[in-house]
């Protein structure tokens, strides 16, 4: 993400600002919303720097699995703007992207112990991506020694569920 950016006062007032309700992608879905009516300029060279630390919102945001939930939405949102004609394929590439990047930072939240944090995340993929080729994704990625824990929890909440045969259990798909 840059960390500096100039916006015209007319580009806000004709598309808005940046969703509140966004705690993680605010800047992003922004920047997509811009692009899709105006040309940008990139400035290569570093005019300035931040540094970054783990006290941040984003590192919250990161640790409970919060942050696909703002993914998931920036890519909605996009989806209302985006060329109708390039729309579907950007949306399955954005899909998939972030649903691979879900994968990868799941392992964070289980580093800390955060089971919770993780399945979230873990729900949330879902949602981003719930094609076939995803799932099976997932799949392979719960056999990994790092996702141990997530995977002992999924067993647990599938055996809970398949011993109180409540109307949540997988007996609906049988007649």
């Amino acid at each position: 993400n840059p960390c500096a950016v100039v916006i015209r006062r007319s580009t806000h007032e004709h598309l808005g600002c940046y969703d509140p309700g966004n705690t993680y992608t605010p800047d992003w879905e922004l920047y997509k919303r811009i692009a899709s009516f105006y040309d940008w300029w990139y400035e290569g060279d570093i005019l300035a720097r931040y540094r970054e630390h783990d006290n941040n919102m984003t590192s919250e945001l990161i640790l409970s699995g919060a942050q696909a939930t703002s993914i998931r939405l920036g890519i909605e949102i996009s989806e209302s703007y985006l060329p109708a004609e390039h729309c579907a394929a950007i949306t399955a590439k954005a899909r998939n992207h972030y649903f691979n990047y879900c994968l990868n930072h799941m392992v964070i939240p289980l580093k800390t112990g955060n089971l919770a944090g993780a399945f979230r995340l873990l729900q949330e993929a879902l949602k981003i991506d719930p094609s076939p080729q995803a799932v099976e994704k997932l799949f392979t990625w719960l056999t990994q020694a790092e996702a141990a824990p997530l995977r002992d929890e999924i067993a647990s909440k599938l055996r809970s569920i398949m011993l109180n045969h409540s109307s949540e259990s997988f007996y609906f798909a049988y007649p």
